[in-house]
């Protein structure tokens, strides 16, 4: 009963969060602390998925450049404390799925756009490729 109550307020705060255009806590930091408080990303992100208006495709732009250069750098954003690596494949892969189309009609810019199709690339053709920021992570 208490973990659904937990479950349950994680939820609606990030719900509230993905809404709210000037939440109290950066949506990327609270995606980061519900993903470890429960152990999973797959929900988090379905949420996000669903959700497409003006704010919730602000934070998606403010995350994702805050985490294009720990992702091109195969990193996760966040700490975590077990399943770093399946988290940030998951991450990763939702993002190229997901944020090229939603970004570009909110009007990021190119360069951001870039990184984001760079993350869907892998090995050699990552760092190979033309658009390659140039420096290491």
């Amino acid at each position: 009963m208490q973990a659904e109550a937990v479950r349950d307020f994680l939820h609606a705060w990030w719900a509230h969060t993905l809404t709210d255009p000037d939440p109290a806590v950066p949506a990327y930091e609270v995606l980061a602390l519900i993903t470890e408080a429960s152990a999973t990303l797959t929900p988090w992100l379905n949420t996000w998925e669903t959700l497409t208006d003006h704010a919730a495709d602000d934070h998606l732009a403010e995350a994702t450049a805050k985490w294009e250069c720990d992702l091109l750098g195969d990193q996760l954003p966040w700490d975590a404390w077990e399943n770093e690596e399946e988290t940030r494949t998951e991450l990763t892969a939702w993002l190229v799925r997901n944020a090229p189309a939603r970004l570009r009609a909110h009007g990021v810019s190119g360069e951001l756009l870039e990184r984001i199709r760079l993350l869907g690339l892998t090995g050699r053709d990552r760092w190979e490729d033309p658009h390659w920021p140039g420096h290491r992570y």
